[in-house]
């Protein structure tokens, strides 16, 4: 009786330590999924290009350039995409480096002569493609997703790329 009793004990505890280990697990991405990342207090669209290491990973955040790009943690990674998204305005930190003025980047974002769900055409590499307006980051720039395309071609562009609006 007392072994039968030592036996169950071992075994409510080993069934303990499996639950808790599996509880305290968070979840696992992969290189190519898309995820939200906290950055500088919002979370922003991005895509993970590499694992930095145990529970840190290389991301590229959809929209801006590869400077931008840093190794985060588990705990800034919010969870996976899934559906059409749109990212907030730029932090201040890339504002600024765009020459954009933080204040300018207010709740109604910048003006400018596109707006976001606009349809426009991209000049890109000699060719031009139908894309949609996905942020507006300034009078003369903006985040474009290209129609028919996944969202590691969506790309900053000036003004001067935009062709004709279809």
């Amino acid at each position: 009786m007392v072994r039968d009793r030592v036996g169950l004990t071992r075994a409510l505890c080993a069934l303990l330590l499996c639950a808790g280990v599996t509880l305290g697990c968070q979840e696992t991405y992969r290189v190519g999924e898309h995820v939200w990342v906290e950055w500088e207090g919002n979370d922003y669209p991005a895509y993970i290009v590499d694992r930095a290491g145990r529970g840190r990973f290389r991301v590229h955040f959809e929209g801006y350039d590869a400077r931008w790009d840093e190794d985060v943690t588990l705990d800034r990674i919010k969870g996976r995409i899934t559906g059409p998204v749109s990212a907030p305005p730029p932090p201040p930190k890339v504002a600024r480096a765009s020459g954009l003025a933080p204040s300018a980047l207010g709740s109604s974002g910048p003006v400018s002569a596109y707006k976001e769900g606009d349809k426009v055409r991209v000049r890109w590499r000699g060719s031009v493609y139908t894309a949609t307006v996905v942020a507006v980051l300034g009078r003369d720039k903006f985040v474009v997703h290209y129609d028919g395309h996944e969202s590691a071609w969506d790309e900053t562009i000036s003004l001067d790329r935009i062709v004709t609006s279809p």
